[in-house]
């Protein structure tokens, strides 16, 4: 029986190893598998540290043409030996020639191939560190074809939904099945004047534990798939104390993640949710106060020297014809300079930003919910 069952498995071995050695070519839905596979080992041997450089759909229309992979130096070795184990286990030709330059930075040129036919071809870069952005799109839900015409950029933005609109559902849907990460727009109470009200599902002073609780509920089945949730004017609530550390609670039994849109300078929503733990963040530029496309472009360039400055940045815009323009105009700058866009929930998680704190920051001290 036992001799039965290792004749099994050793076919079933041989079998698997024959899946490369039976072919005379790769056809190209196979180097696409291949170039797919290897994206996820070096992702997964680098982790946060390394990032590979191509749109979703990844291999090149010829495999001569390198795909870019910029590594830290922790991440550098981990991502060759991950490209090398690879490269064994398919039983295929590896080839690299590394070179050093004046800042004495490894460059490795790192092709596969199959019996001499080039399968892919891999560009790895070391750097000091990643930079990496994030945008938030907020405001949505209200206009379904504006939030159509941003998803047809091809670039990790981040969704951010209100509760209870005509296309919250839709929105958040659409997004999600796009790629594309969700979060709720959390309304929150205004200070007094020309908005008496942030909407439908508001988060207000004064609020009990239980009725927060049951509002955020509300508010987040109208906004299925959200990972995290921003604050949608909130200028009198994000003062609160009690309130935010209430809120950050709620917010960490959901397991989402907060970012502070930063309505009010005075603003402890920041501080709360890292006392609380969640994964947190701020916002750094608000892209379109003014609804143009030269002010858009002004403010994304804010940004970028904000992100080169830091090593990370968060900024926000809304859907309006004029950000989309100038978004489609700059975020292929962003990839040529060496900075990543990513989702809010990547953003997020990276060490760097638990010792960034917005300008002009003061602690305050904890409170009990009121």
């Amino acid at each position: 029986m036992t001799f039965v069952l290792l004749l099994s498995l050793a076919t079933a071995f041989l079998a698997g190893a024959c899946k490369w050695l039976a072919r005379k070519h790769v056809s190209e839905a196979e180097r696409r598998e291949l170039v797919n596979r290897c994206k996820e080992v070096i992702e997964a041997g680098g982790d946060l540290q390394v990032w590979v450089k191509a749109p979703a759909s990844l291999a090149p229309a010829r495999a001569d043409s390198p795909i870019e992979v910029l590594a830290t130096s922790d991440a550098y070795p981990a991502v060759v030996s991950a490209l090398q184990r690879e490269a064994e286990k398919d039983g295929l030709e590896w080839k690299s020639h590394e070179a050093r330059g004046r800042d004495r930075r490894r460059t490795a040129d790192i092709r596969l191939a199959w019996r001499g036919e080039g399968v892919c071809r891999w560009r790895l870069r070391e750097v000091g560190h990643l930079l990496r952005a994030a945008i938030v799109i907020d405001d949505l839900g209200q206009d379904l074809q504006a939030a159509r015409n941003l998803l047809a950029l091809p670039y990790p933005l981040t969704f951010s939904v209100l509760p209870h609109l005509p296309h919250s559902v839709q929105t958040a849907e659409e997004a999600h099945r796009a790629g594309h990460e969700v979060m709720l727009h959390l309304p929150m109470e205004p200070e007094p004047g020309p908005h008496p009200s942030a909407g439908l599902g508001e988060i207000r002073t004064g609020m009990s534990r239980e009725e927060l609780r049951r509002v955020l509920q509300q508010d987040l089945d109208s906004v299925p798939r959200a990972a995290g949730v921003n604050n949608h004017m909130g200028s009198r609530a994000t003062l609160s104390t009690a309130l935010m550390a209430a809120v950050m609670q709620a917010l960490a039994e959901q397991h989402l993640y907060f970012v502070d849109s930063r309505t009010a300078s005075g603003s402890v929503a920041l501080e709360a949710a890292r006392r609380q733990g969640l994964p947190t963040f701020y916002r750094s530029v608000f892209l379109d106060d003014t609804e143009t496309v030269p002010y858009t472009l002004g403010q994304l360039r804010e940004f970028r020297r904000r992100v080169e400055t830091q090593g990370v940045a968060l900024a926000i815009g809304h859907p309006h014809p004029s950000t989309c323009a100038a978004l489609a105009r700059f975020l292929p700058e962003l990839t040529r300079d060496d900075i990543q866009l990513v989702p809010a929930s990547k953003l997020v998680q990276l060490s760097e930003v638990a010792r960034l704190w917005p300008p002009g920051h003061v602690e305050h001290h904890s409170g009990t919910p009121e």
